[in-house]
């Protein structure tokens, strides 16, 4: 849209400067009926005022646009030579502190972080699961500045002793975002001289009405790529002032044995809730099934008795017929 509105604007140009048949066609195909060119006459009567001042805000869309499109001659990402580049840091650490303590232990980092106040610190996310339990585990997540997390760094061992705790591990990350952020304010500074050109233009009131809903139109859309800017610019700057700082805890054995014979222990401690849940399985299995084994038997021993009727009528024997002639008698 950016850039249709520059070759509209930039058609305004060419129609007040009277250009030649070559930039007829361009004019005619992309300005609205009021602000297009009359005619070519011998002598073309000087533009209006409003015309005018659209070449004034057409020259400068086109600067404008120039300064988005080509590219910065400081160097990469538009950062003027020498500048400290702006670094976005993530942090991580895993502690192994005893089950008993770790609840503890996280509460007291976050106590720290929000000590610190919100301008140094803050907590974004917190998470404790089976607390107590031998196979708890926390997590924590916070945002932090740089002077905050090198004074965490320098006291982190000495506050884990009242804890019994100990650092499994840490690791730190960076990135880059410095050619992300001055390209982005340039950009945006860029949209905001666009954008008050477009205010200028339209308190000047040109042309007819419809040239001015198309100036309205094409204002709110750059002030909406200029908000647009602006919460990805306060994203970036928030991710460079505030590093980012993720705790884990995990539960630290005593000893090795009991970590040997916990997987044993946690069998037997299963026994009783497998069992009840075997036997609940089971008695569903037969629920289920019970009304299938009741008429299944009542048609097989309905079927039985009917075999059972057929086969003893077909073994009863035949009586004979009774003779019409009596034994012994003769003619």
């Amino acid at each position: 849209m950016l850039r249709t509105t520059t070759a509209i604007l930039l058609a305004l140009t060419l129609a007040a400067c009277g250009q030649g048949d070559g930039a007829d066609g361009m004019v005619g195909a992309s300005l609205p009926e009021s602000v297009s060119r009359p005619a070519m006459a011998p002598a073309p009567p000087p533009p209006p005022p409003s015309m005018e001042y659209a070449k004034s805000a057409g020259a400068a869309a086109v600067d404008i646009d120039r300064q988005i499109i080509q590219p910065d001659p400081n160097g990469p990402g538009g950062a003027p030579p020498g500048a400290s580049p702006l670094m976005a840091y993530t942090y991580g650490w895993n502690f192994a502190v005893p089950t008993g303590e770790m609840s503890n232990l996280l509460a007291a980092h976050k106590k720290l972080c929000e000590e610190a106040g919100p301008a140094k610190c803050y907590v974004t996310s917190s998470n404790l699961d089976a607390i107590g339990k031998e196979g708890a585990n926390g997590y924590l997540s916070m945002r932090a500045t740089e002077a905050w997390v090198r004074d965490f760094e320098k006291g982190v061992t000495d506050g884990l002793k009242p804890f019994g705790g100990s650092i499994y591990s840490n690791n730190r990350s960076a990135e880059e975002l410095t050619a992300q952020i001055v390209d982005t304010e340039a950009r945006l500074k860029s949209m905001v001289a666009y954008r008050d050109s477009l205010q200028a233009m339209l308190d000047s009131k040109p042309g007819k009405l419809s040239d001015l809903l198309e100036i309205q139109q094409t204002l709110a859309q750059a002030q909406g790529d200029i908000d647009s800017r602006q919460s990805v610019l306060a994203a970036l700057r928030l991710r460079v002032s505030m590093s980012v700082l993720n705790f884990s805890y995990q539960p630290e054995y005593a000893a090795a044995s009991e970590s040997i014979w916990r997987p044993l222990g946690e069998a037997f401690g299963d026994f009783v809730p497998s069992f009840a849940r075997a036997l609940a399985e089971l008695v569903r299995f037969v629920a289920a099934i019970l009304p299938l084994v009741v008429i299944g038997g009542l048609v097989i021993f309905g079927l039985m008795s009917l075999f059972r009727r057929r086969a003893e009528s077909r073994k009863k024997p035949l009586q004979p017929a009774p003779s019409a002639i009596k034994p012994g008698s003769g003619p």
